[in-house]
């Protein structure tokens, strides 16, 4: 009796383990962390678009279920103000009540606000003005309590007229609560409650307690609820109260008779009420309740407790309901948190759950119910599972067990008749549950028994007894229990591989007695008489070369054949004619996982189950359902073909940790999740948008310029918002979907208008919401207005009729020219030969010289005229030149004019021409008529003259300069860069010119040049250095030139030196960065390192630590030594503090004695704490100024993000505040922002002064575990654990932190040695080989005297070295210090030897196994544990033991605790073995017992 007792207390206490479990998960929470303003939430709200609003003492906010949204109110007024209490009226409006700002109503359609009562000025006002409770009866009128009466607000006036003023005022007098109903309102005050009737105007006191109260808390009424049968709940401070308000007419016309009432609950704080039929929700002081008004019974919910959160302070202040049944309760120091309601009901067992033989391995791979019990086919052996009693019976558990199969592995398990078939990693057998025997399969005929034994797959059992099989050997069989016969399936049968083939599956519900087959993505079914197959189904050929396995198919009510397909996904055929109807892709679906074993229930829903929990698929709308953790199973990974369907209707899936069963119907979703999708914001990369909240929005306007439209939405749903799809289309567009994710950007919208309409799909029904609709316009641009469109075509029209006009216009011209042109077409055919640019012609019979160029480009307004007239335009250096070439050419027969010369504009400056002549009529040996052409030369001499003025600025600039041709060799290079660079003149080679500069950067900025088209160009900042060696800041500025026909023709490369500039940049970067007295970096720069290392901490989900630091006394220092010595003292405690931090901290001067330190990459808390005592440490000693010994400590505030705060404006706060908190105390300490961080550290503290008591006390002793040789059978080591006896509060890891972090952790180990050499040099005197080995950390190598100590410790014992082993752990290699490495060697030298602890665990490579003197390597415990379980963990225990035998070294096997263990690794090789199956951690005294012990019988068990 006593041990059933016991079992079944177990079995609960499991139970109750499993479905807290289960629970946990649910829970969420709303806290800073989360995005919260502040910690304390006053009260929440669900308003009518399901948002829930949270008032803060730290400011107002908004959830949509996927981001918290700050409410800042009208011009920043609601900002990180205290909010004591948000409503929602009847029309929507949202009452905000703010006790230093006010009261204001909020219209979310408008995203407008009306301040109603402005902020109070004075403690009085607060007292008397301050909002805190409201109710809205109508829509005239909004009724208040405040701090000392019962108002009405009239809305239209903005009035507030007094009904009734409380007895008493104080500070701490307040209406509490207000609860309209029937036309009455309740009044909750500190002093009572009260009843007002609104159509008479008249109010009562409502009597609660029958008696006089004994206790003033009693009357401190804070809510109310409408109960049962017209009963009023009263929550007070102390107790919980029910009134009859059955007949409230007759009450008000009798004040004098007491209300009617009792007393429910007398001991707790009644925050907040909820009446859910005849249940009461109660928030109280000491958490969240549970009251059955019928039954009386009180329970207290736990979930928040049990799951990973913890409280500070157990009170629920506030409770809401969403439309689901699930709660929001808000607390005073850690938010809000979220209870989803739980409907869901699972049964999961394990073995530890069960009585008698349990489990006879956790993993089950096949499930059949037989004799009103479930029998499971495991990993190893046959359970069967009676689940009225909840007992197992272990059967054929390491059947047949060899030295390389261990397990008997069950794939299958069939009932036929009176035995059970099972199919196993050793065959087919069947199994008597009667008699427990077990027989291999046998055939009548001797010659076909290899036909069934070996590896059997894909086999089904049918009804009559045939077995179909594949023999991976031999072929396809049918095998027949009855006969006992075995028949070979010929035909198409023999065409497949048997290896490859997938094998034979049960038959269809349609055709019972026909089975399946599977082969190379082709499904058939087999004729049970002739074995001829039909095609069911063919695989894609896009997926012919994809492993597509048949996983499941059932066929449902609708007729439908539903298959499971890996790698593809899940199809619907027509069970008749096996044409395809659906497909369903899995991945798109988001299931990402595997579909296992469907079964159809009785409402024709099909139930698979998966790597990712189980799924519920609705036919109907093909929909599939979830379920995880979070609704109540223990573990999601079920294994494929472990299912059954039990007589009751239950539903059994085998699972990787035992097995879950449940009823269809139990889960079935009574209602959808969601109702509504809103948009909950938009934003724009380009530009900002105004903040608005209004909902619902339904329209955006944006410029035809804007860039990154991402709309946010939501289906302000609480949970499984990851499990909800939303479809969205933009316009007529092709709809998208997404999971998990509640954003859709566009990158880019053409001018139009659009709608987007965005659905959401229940996660629990499938059904999707009406759709949310934004409008959006694209303003068009300008040049493209409808009306600039209207203009382009006028103008358009415009400039063709002027083209017309003008065609015409020179049509006319063409025909006057042509009859000019024929007058003088020989003079101009004679010109045009010989010129160019323009004519000119003379004749001798006339004095007058036609030039042209006179009117037409030297602006003259004649272009004919006198030789003399002409002369006098000439420049006067030219003037004598022409003249000469004139008269020669005249007066001799040389018959042409060559002459370069300048004409005078009429404006006054000079320009170039270049005239030709020719004689072309001569009188006897005279010219008569000569016509020549002229050429304005001005621009090609100007161009020379430059060219000589840039040649000379080319060699005297101060830039460096060179020219490359297009192959990018050297053209030419400047007297400044072949002084500065030592460059010859004539060197044409680019190689060597490297200014200094790498040749990685220099074959970069040729890269570049070749990528320059002609007229480009390119500028970089560089270093170059002289040939002196001197590095200079230059400016590299390169072009492209082009020739005259825009081909690259060369490259300019221009180098100018900017190094004093930028030392005068760098001298305005430190002086606007950095603090001029200490060289720290400034308030600027360290802000922006904070954000900096914010961002990172997010990516790489770390902490960052924020510490403001303050020298305690410093003014009384400025005031009474100067500000010189204050001065030296602020440079001082940088220095300290520098020398205190590592290299990736930020330290900062923000102003006067305020310092700032920036830590990131905190994983521990521990980690802050040693800093701060290492910063508190740094001024032990005095800072001496002028002589002077000055004693100085530190004040200290930590702030963590992202615990405290996010942003770094809000950590830096934080800091401050804590900060605050620090200068309190007369001493220099240090002070977390958080409570329970300061109560973390004083329970460091208190530890580190408890380890130092116990090792000034001599109070750790030492327990020893043995380490056996399989070789000689016996012990030959002992490993030294320490053990704390008076310690029951730490755990072994905390306090070896703890003893890490104050220095003490090397003492310790000393001592420990120094014991355990003592008791060994005794036990020497019965096993002189016996060694010790002890553990050695990486602090303990920072040590100097180490090795001298331990040296001294052997001396003092009189023990040779080499009965003690060091063990040390992979991260001492990983620090791969010298000075570790130094003192191994010395150990070495000693004659101690090394061992390698925990081998494998972390990530030490083999050169740190050939570099450090290691000896012998320790196999770590969580590898041994998996042996049988993990073959993963099997495989680097054999490549362990196999890198150790290549090497030359021993290995020792920790943590061996079973046969099975010890017998794989026997087999392995390996002969030193330390574990539960030897002995446990013993003390000194129990050692000698041990050290004779012969262990062979133990050894050496088949």
């Amino acid at each position: 009796m006593g041990q059933w007792f016991k079992a079944s207390v177990f079995f609960l206490l499991a139970a109750f383990v499993v479905a807290s479990q289960a629970t946990m998960a649910q829970v969420k929470r709303l806290s800073p962390s989360e995005g919260l303003s502040q910690s304390y939430v006053n009260t929440m709200l669900i308003d009518k678009s399901g948002y829930l609003w949270l008032a803060t003492e730290g400011g107002l906010n908004r959830y949509d279920g996927y981001q918290v949204v700050h409410i800042a109110g009208p011009n920043g007024e609601l900002d990180e103000a205290i909010i004591d209490l948000i409503y929602q009226d009847p029309d929507g409006y949202i009452w905000i009540a703010s006790l230093v700002a006010g009261l204001f109503r909020y219209d979310p359609s408008t995203d407008s606000y009306q301040q109603f009562l402005s902020k109070p000025t004075s403690e009085e006002q607060v007292l008397s003005q301050s909002v805190f409770s409201m109710v809205a009866t109508d829509n005239k009128s909004l009724w208040i309590g405040r701090g000392w009466d019962f108002a009405r607000l009239d809305l239209a006036t903005g009035q507030i007229e007094t009904i009734f003023e409380l007895p008493e005022r104080t500070r701490n007098t307040v209406i509490r609560d207000l609860l309209h109903y029937k036309g009455y309102i309740f009044i909750a005050a500190s002093t009572g409650a009260y009843v007002y009737h609104i159509a008479t105007g008249q109010y009562r006191k409502l009597e609660h307690l029958s008696t006089e109260p004994d206790h003033v808390y009693q009357n401190y009424i804070k809510s109310f609820a409408i109960g049962e049968n017209e009963q009023l709940l009263v929550g007070a401070v102390r107790g919980l109260y029910q009134v009859d308000i059955s007949d409230l007419p007759s009450m008000f016309e009798r004040p004098d008779v007491p209300f009617k009432n009792k007393t429910i609950l007398n001991d707790l704080n009644i925050w907040k009420i909820i009446n859910d039929h005849g249940v009461l929700d109660l928030g109280t002081d000491k958490g969240l309740f549970s009251l059955d008004l019928n039954s009386g019974e009180l329970t207290k919910n736990n979930r928040v407790k049990e799951s990973k959160y913890s409280l500070a302070d157990p009170s629920v202040i506030d409770i809401v309901k969403d439309s689901n049944g699930a709660m929001w309760t808000a607390t005073k120091s850690d938010g809000a948190f979220y209870l989803p309601y739980d409907n869901y009901h699972f049964e999961n067992v394990n073995a530890s759950m069960l009585s008698g033989d349990g489990l006879s391995h956790p993993s089950i791979w096949g499930i059949t119910e037989y004799e009103d019990k479930l029998w499971l086919a495991t990993h190893n052996g046959l359970t069967a599972v009676d689940l009225k009693t909840n007992q197992g019976q272990v059967f054929l558990k390491d059947y047949q067990a060899d030295l390389f199969t261990t397990e008997f592995n069950i794939y299958a398990i069939s009932p036929y008749k009176d035995k059970l078939w099972l199919r196993t990693n050793r065959g087919i057998f069947s199994f008597d549950p009667h008699s427990y025997e077990i027989f291999p399969a046998t055939t009548a005929d001797p010659s076909q028994q290899h036909l069934i034994t070996g590896w059997i797959h894909g086999s089904v059992l049918m009804p009559n007894g045939e077995l179909f099989y594949v023999h991976s050997d031999h072929g396809m069989f049918v095998y027949n229990i009855d006969s006992q016969k075995i028949t070979p399936l010929g035909g198409e049968f023999e065409k497949f591989e048997p290896f490859l083939a997938y094998g034979f599956l049960p038959p269809l519900s349609t055709k019972p007695d026909s089975p399946l087959f599977y082969n190379a993505g082709v499904l058939y079914q087999v004729d049970p008489n002739s074995f001829a197959l039909t095609k069911i189904y063919t695989v894609p050929q896009q997926h012919e070369n994809v492993a597509v396995n048949v996983m499941s198919y059932i066929v449902d009510n609708n007729n439908v054949l539903w298959i499971t397909l890996s790698n593809f996904g899940l199809i619907g055929l027509d069970a008749s004619n096996y044409k395809l109807l659906y497909t369903i892709d899995l991945d798109k679906n988001k299931l990402g996982t595997l579909l296992y074993d469907m079964v159809l229930d009785d409402a024709g829903m099909i139930w698979m189950s998966s790597h990712k929990g189980i799924w519920r698929l609705n036919p109907e709308n093909k929909h599939f359902q979830q379920f995880t953790t979070s609704e109540g199973l223990v573990s999601t990974e079920f294994n494929s073909g472990a299912f059954t369907r039990l007589k009751t209707g239950q539903i059994v899936y085998g699972t990787l940790k035992g097995f879950s069963y449940f009823y269809p119907n139990d889960n079935q979703p009574r209602h959808g999740l969601i109702d509504h999708v809103n948009i909950t914001s938009i934003d724009l990369m380009s530009r900002e948008l105004s903040t608005d909240l209004k909902q619902p929005i339904k329209t955006i306007t944006l410029e035809h310029d804007d860039i990154g439209l991402e709309v946010a939405f939501s289906a302000m749903a609480f949970n499984y918002q990851e499990r909800i799809i939303y479809e969205y289309q933009l316009s007529d567009g092709q709809k998208s979907y997404t999971r998990n994710n509640n954003r859709v950007l566009f990158p880019k919208l053409n001018p139009g208008k659009y709608q987007l309409k965005i659905w959401a799909k229940d996660p629990l029904t499938g059904d999707y919401t009406q759709p949310a609709v934004l409008d959006i316009v694209v303003k068009y641009p300008l040049w493209r207005a409808p009306q600039f469109i209207v203009l382009y075509a006028l103008v358009f029209f415009g400039l063709v009729a002027a083209w017309i006009m003008r065609r015409n216009r020179i049509q006319q011209l063409l025909l006057a020219a042509h009859r000019e042109s024929q007058e003088s077409e020989a003079r101009l055919k004679l010109a045009l030969e010989g010129s160019r640019s323009g004519v000119w012609d003379w004749q001798s019979s006339s004095p007058i010289i036609y030039q042209p160029r006179l009117k037409n480009e030297l602006g003259y307004d004649v272009e004919s005229v006198n030789l003399d007239d002409y002369l006098a335009k000439i420049h006067p250096k030219d003037k004598q030149h022409f003249r000469i070439e004139w008269l020669e050419f005249l007066s001799t027969e040389k018959g042409y004019f060559n002459c370069t010369y300048r004409l005078r504009h009429k404006l006054g400056y000079w320009r170039w021409y270049k005239d030709f002549g020719k004689v072309v009529a001569w009188q006897g040996s005279t010219p008569e008529k000569v016509a020549g052409t002229y050429t304005n030369m001005t621009r090609e001499l100007v161009f020379e003259e430059h060219a000589r003025l840039f040649g000379a600025a080319f060699e005297q600039t101060r830039d460096w300069v060179f020219i490359l041709d297009k192959s990018l060799r050297i053209l030419a290079t400047n007297k400044a860069l072949q002084s500065a660079f030592n460059f010859p003149v004539d060197y044409r080679s680019s190689c060597s010119l490297h200014l200094g500069l790498s040749r990685v950067v220099r074959v970069n900025y040729l890269r570049v040049m070749k990528e320059l088209q002609a007229g480009e160009h390119f500028s970089a900042e560089d270093t170059v250095y002289l040939a002196n060696g001197e590095s200079r800041h230059v400016l590299i500025k390169v072009s492209a030139v082009a020739d005259t026909e825009q081909r690259l023709e060369s490259y300019v490369v221009i180098l100018t030196d900017i190094n004093a500039q930028k030392l005068a940049e760098n001298e305005l970067f430190l002086l606007a960065n950095y603090d001029s007295l200490t060289g720290l970096p400034n308030r600027t720069l360290f802000n922006d390192r904070v954000e900096h290392a914010l961002e990172q901490a997010k990516g790489q989900n770390s902490k960052v630590a924020l510490l403001n630091i303050n020298i305690k006394r410093f003014k009384y220092f400025n005031d009474s030594l100067g500000h010189e010595a204050a001065d030296e003292i602020i440079k001082a405690v940088a220095l300290r503090i520098k020398s205190r931090v590592q290299a990736k901290d930020s330290v900062a001067r923000f102003s006067g004695d305020e310092f700032m330190l920036l830590v990131e990459g905190i994983q521990q808390i521990e980690e802050v704490v040693l800093l701060c005592v290492k910063l508190m440490a740094s001024l032990n000693d005095n800072i001496i100024i002028n002589n002077q010994a000055i004693s100085v400590s530190l004040s200290i505030g930590v702030a963590i993000s992202p615990d405290d705060a996010l942003s770094a404006k809000s950590l830096i706060k934080a800091a401050d505040i804590a900060l605050y908190h620090s200068k309190k105390s007369l001493e220099g300490c240090y002070q977390f922002y958080k409570q329970e961080m300061n109560q973390h550290v004083q329970r460091s503290l208190h530890l580190e002064s408890q380890l130092t008591q116990a090792y000034q006390n001599h109070a750790f002793c030492n327990h020893y575990q043995v380490i056996v040789n399989a070789k000689t059978h016996q012990a030959e080591g002992l490993e030294v654990l320490l053990r704390w006896p008076e310690n029951n509060s730490y755990e072994t890891q905390e306090f070896a932190l703890a003893a890490e972090s104050i220095g003490l952790i090397t003492k310790i180990m000393l001592q420990t040695l120094a014991r355990a050499l003592i008791e060994l040099k005794q036990w020497q005197l019965q096993k002189p080989d016996l060694y010790v080995s002890i553990n050695l950390s990486a602090l303990d190598f920072e040590y100097k005297n180490l090795v001298d100590e331990i040296r001294s410790a052997l001396i003092n014992a009189d023990v040779s070295a080499s009965s003690v082993v060091f063990e040390i752990t992979e991260s001492v290699l990983m620090h791969d210090s010298p000075q570790a490495l130094n003192s191994m060697s010395k150990l070495k030298q000693l004659g101690c030897r090394l061992y390698m602890d925990d081998f494998g665990t972390g990530y030490a490579s083999l050169t740190y196994l050939k570099r450090f003197p290691i000896d012998v390597l320790k196999i770590d415990r969580s590898f041994v544990t998996d042996i049988g379980i993990d073959s993963d963990d099997e495989a680097i225990i054999q490549s362990t033991l196999a890198l150790a035998k290549s090497l030359g070294k021993e290995c020792v096997a920790e943590g061996v605790e079973t046969k099975q263990q010890l017998t794989f690794l026997r087999n392995l090789g390996c002969n030193l073995f330390q574990g539960y199956l030897f002995s446990k951690p013993i003390p000194g005294d129990d050692v000698s017992a041990l050290l004779n012990k012969d262990w062979q019988s133990l050894l050496n068990e088949d």
